[in-house]
């Protein structure tokens, strides 16, 4: 194992390659010891498979550090939902946001909360807070409403279901994608409301933050009245003077896919992995490039001023998993309630 790299592994969340542990998997575990891995629908075959590859992931992180995993999937709802039938199929958000009240939405998070809990992941890359302003937004059916208020109505109790449920929430995309038509994906993401305050796009982080939301994702997205170099995962104007001072969100903020076309066009994911760590990120999420986890951990470990940031960062995760659990259900368990769905 390379010392000097796993103590910088603890900030990456990664994707792996299929629905079982494999010599890459256990690689970036067990040897980089990575705080977290994604799955995808590559990695996703049944209930009962997805339980045992969790368990695994978690039994060998248990053993080469001590240290659960976090394990996420983006289950949001709509066209963006990991886990298929025979987990509960979630309404597209602008559906839920037009028709269903704030109970419906925080009942549905819990059962879902509960659903992926029982496989063994403990983190949903949801809800979705950005307040789209129309169809021309590439976010348009991810997002509730193009009303502040709706978003934050139901965005704060989709976070409440999820906690109930035994899941981490993690609100995305701040500081707020609505004010787009690129999508980020594909090329940089620029804010064209021209709006300095923000307010509009704000007011759903805000009242996630006070909601208590334990994690945050940056968006790929340049504000210029903000920043005009540099997009919000890279900024640290936006990360921790924003996000931090003026949101006053105090937990962990993990980064977007550093493979995306907004970032991948001007960057490797090793240094942008670097830029969003000095920004202020604490999760570095890398989906699809195993060998550029490894060579990310590598460029963080010779840049020696990004100790006090990295210790900083390692302390939210560490406090963020002190209510991850590991093991809550046994498999028979979960083939019980699969079954019956």
């Amino acid at each position: 194992m390379e010392e000097e790299t796993a103590f910088w592994g603890q900030l990456l969340m990664v994707g792996i390659p299929g629905p079982r542990m494999d010599p890459v998997a256990r690689e970036l575990v067990r040897d980089l010891r990575v705080g977290g891995v994604i799955l995808f629908a590559r990695n996703i075959e049944s209930p009962a498979q997805v339980w045992e590859l969790n368990r695994d992931l978690q039994q060998e992180a248990l053993a080469a550090g001590k240290r659960p995993l976090l394990i996420a999937a983006d289950q949001e709802g709509g066209t963006v939902q990991r886990l298929k039938t025979p987990f509960t199929i979630i309404p597209p958000a602008r559906e839920l946001g037009a028709a269903a009240t704030p109970e419906q939405v925080e009942r549905l998070a819990q059962k879902v909360a509960r659903e992926l809990a029982l496989v063994g992941l403990n983190v949903n890359l949801a809800p979705v807070l950005d307040v789209a302003r129309g169809p021309q937004c590439p976010l348009w059916d991810r997002s509730y409403s193009p009303d502040p208020e709706r978003v934050a109505l139901m965005g704060t109790a989709a976070i409440r279901g999820y906690l109930t449920g035994g899941v981490i929430p993690t609100a995305k995309h701040f500081p707020g994608l609505g004010d787009t038509v690129i999508d980020s994906h594909q090329d940089l993401a620029l804010a064209e409301s021209g709006q300095t305050h923000r307010e509009m796009d704000l007011l759903p982080f805000r009242r996630a933050a006070a909601a208590g939301v334990p994690m945050m994702m940056t968006a790929h997205l340049l504000v210029p009245e903000w920043d005009p170099h540099r997009p919000a995962t890279l900024s640290r104007k936006i990360l921790q003077g924003k996000l931090r001072e003026e949101v006053g969100f105090d937990g962990v903020i993990i980064t977007d896919d550093l493979e995306m076309g907004a970032i991948s066009r001007g960057l490797e994911v090793a240094p942008a992995a670097r830029e969003a760590l000095a920004a202020g990120a604490d999760l570095l999420l890398i989906c699809n490039n195993f060998q550029g986890a490894w060579d990310a951990a590598r460029l963080l470990a010779r840049d020696e001023s990004l100790i006090p940031l990295a210790r900083e960062a390692a302390a939210r995760l560490d406090r963020l998993r002190e209510g991850v659990r590991v093991g809550a259900a046994d498999l028979s368990e979960v083939k019980e309630y699969f079954s019956n769905q």
